[in-house]
């Protein structure tokens, strides 16, 4: 039985109404029904947090995927990140993992008129350090990003409290994913 691991923040742990739910892990355990889907996921977290227990909570685990969701609070302006210390953050957990084994996905859009202190141009610049991360280990990349400014309106995809997921951002993200995780596979 193959094993996916899901690491990321509140969105990948699939936050509703300020509460973790499996609303997440069900789809993709709905969608790879032969294997054991794990949610390591932990709100609030950035890539710098996760560092702190990823031995333990991913790489022990010996996953076959680890599907790794970060910068939604790697962007914030309080205490800053630099998008190098991002990179190099995901830099040291896809070596561990292993490249074979890692589907990227990007920040996600977030509405910066409720969160200014998520701004517009740091979502577009830590997605692009995402994206040049997949390019670098040739990872299956999700821009997340990109395909919820495809849209006219990406607060379509939003709680109302203008960050977490609502049903059409799972949609979307498990739209965008399943296929990655399978090319992984």
């Amino acid at each position: 039985m193959k094993k996916i691991v899901l690491f990321g923040d509140a969105i990948l742990g699939g936050v509703h109404h300020e509460r973790v739910t499996d609303c997440f892990t069900n789809r993709i355990q709905n969608a790879f029904a032969d294997a054991q889907i794990i949610n390591c996921s932990i709100p609030g977290h950035k890539t710098s947090d996760a560092l702190t227990h990823f031995q333990r909570d991913v790489v022990n685990l010996q996953p076959d995927i680890v599907v790794l969701f970060f910068g939604t609070n790697d962007i914030l302006t309080t205490n800053e990140m630099k998008p190098g210390y991002f990179t190099n953050n995901l830099s040291h957990m896809i070596t561990e993992i292993g490249p074979q084994k890692v589907v990227l996905v990007s920040p996600p859009y977030v509405d910066y008129h409720k969160h200014p202190d998520r701004s517009w141009p740091r979502q577009l610049q830590f997605a692009l350090a995402a994206e040049q991360m997949a390019k670098s280990y040739h990872l299956p990349f999700v821009n997340l990003l990109d395909a919820m400014q495809a849209q006219k309106q990406p607060e379509q995809y939003l709680q109302a409290d203008g960050l977490h997921f609502n049903e059409s951002g799972y949609d979307l993200l498990e739209r965008l994913l399943v296929p990655a995780i399978k090319q992984t596979l």
